[in-house]
């Protein structure tokens, strides 16, 4: 069986000519393997029935790696197939942040005094431990460990995401909240006051906090 690789085309003449060559239909041609039927999803480009390497691997079984390192395509044919793996998360998911949050409820409920002050190894933007931005701090490296933090001002809504911590000016010094799960409307934060008692399920609305003056965003997501 021969497989062709489409190493590059020189195009000349008219640009809806060299479209219409390089246009992929459908192909319905019947393939065989060794006499027996293939279901082979195959297009037709300029002539030539293209298939995915990875099913013809899977047909006739030989090995078909990608290395994302170099970016490059190896194929073994002393291996047998296998599929594919799917891509491992390079960080923290929203749904970890969440389960680490989920777990801080059970050992710091609404109402507990959670250990203050927190001192932070992490680097980031609240230094005394005590108050909102303690318990913000702590809830933040539980999650994230000692990734690096970045400030966002006035971030867009869609750029919010749990374990994120939005802070805002108010009479005082300011506030910051540990965002929960977010709505098109309103996210569900946890948060602390001044008695450093811990709060779930409080609620900020998108609006309002869109009009706060020093609005900004602290995540640690990797960009």
């Amino acid at each position: 069986m021969g497989i062709g690789i489409l190493a590059g085309l020189a195009l000349s003449g008219p640009a809806a000519q060299a479209a219409d060559y390089l246009t992929a239909r459908p192909s319905s041609q019947t393939f065989y393997i060794n006499g027996q039927q293939a279901a082979l999803t195959a297009y037709s480009i300029s002539g030539n029935n293209y298939v995915r390497l990875r099913d013809i691997g899977k047909a006739v079984d030989f090995g078909v790696t990608y290395d994302a390192a170099t970016n490059s395509v190896h194929i073994n044919s002393t291996q047998h197939y296998s599929e594919e793996s799917p891509a491992v998360p390079s960080g923290p998911t929203e749904e970890s942040v969440q389960a680490v949050l989920a777990q801080l409820k059970q050992t710091y409920p609404t109402g507990t005094v959670y250990p203050t002050p927190y001192r932070s190894t992490s680097g980031g933007p609240y230094r005394r431990g005590t108050h909102c931005s303690g318990w913000a701090t702590l809830c933040s490296d539980a999650a994230f460990g000692n990734l690096p933090w970045r400030r966002v001002d006035n971030p867009s809504w869609y750029q919010i995401r749990p374990g994120d911590l939005i802070r805002y000016d108010n009479s005082g010094n300011g506030h910051v909240v540990v965002v929960i799960s977010k709505t098109d409307e309103y996210v569900k934060v946890t948060e602390s006051g001044l008695n450093n008692h811990a709060r779930w399920g409080g609620q900020y609305f998108k609006w309002w906090l869109e009009e706060r003056p020093g609005y900004a965003l602290y995540t640690r997501y990797p960009e």
